[in-house]
This record gives C-alpha cells, sequence and structure tokens, in this order.
C-alpha cells in the first residue's frame, strides 16, 4: 500500500513538473487580440451557420437583420434573405 502511494505522488510531481516545462515554453505563436471588426465578422458568422436556426428566425449581423430561410440547395449552407432595420433607424 505504501509503494502505491510513493508511485502516486511520484506521478503526481511528474505530471505537475512537465506543465511547468510547457506553460514556459516559449516557441508558441502568439497572436495579437482581435480587433472589434474583427470579433463582430466572427460573432456574425457563428450566428449564420448555427445549427439551432429554424425557418423564420432572424439574427443581427455585422452586415444587418437577416431571416433564415433554410438550409441551400447544397445541403449544406443556410439561405438568408436581407431585411430592412425593424427598428427604423
Amino acid at each position: 500500500m505504501r509503494e502505491n502511494g510513493f508511485l502516486i505522488l511520484t506521478l503526481a510531481a511528474v505530471l505537475v513538473s512537465a506543465n511547468v516545462a510547457s506553460a514556459q515554453d516559449s516557441t508558441r505563436i502568439k497572436r495579437k487580440p482581435p480587433t472589434p471588426a474583427e470579433v463582430d465578422r466572427l460573432a456574425s458568422d457563428m450566428a449564420m451557420n448555427d445549427s439551432l436556426l429554424r425557418k423564420g428566425d432572424i439574427i443581427v449581423t455585422d452586415r444587418g437583420y437577416f431571416v433564415f430561410r433554410g438550409i441551400a440547395q447544397d445541403g449544406t449552407t443556410n439561405e438568408f434573405v436581407r431585411i430592412p432595420d425593424p427598428t427604423g433607424k
């Protein structure tokens, strides 16, 4: 039983030291944070590709308001129709 405890402690120490070494790795690619325009575009793309959309759902994107019409003929892309801004702005 005592040997199992020693083995577990040794394994834990190895895992912790490996984690510290990988966190200090300076070869990782560092990217600057996205701009607000990039964040808006990514959010819009995510909304337009949402698998939970149902026919008639309205989404707001960085390009305006759209109503979901269903899956396109190719079976993979979504079809949208642009609608006017309902707030009148």
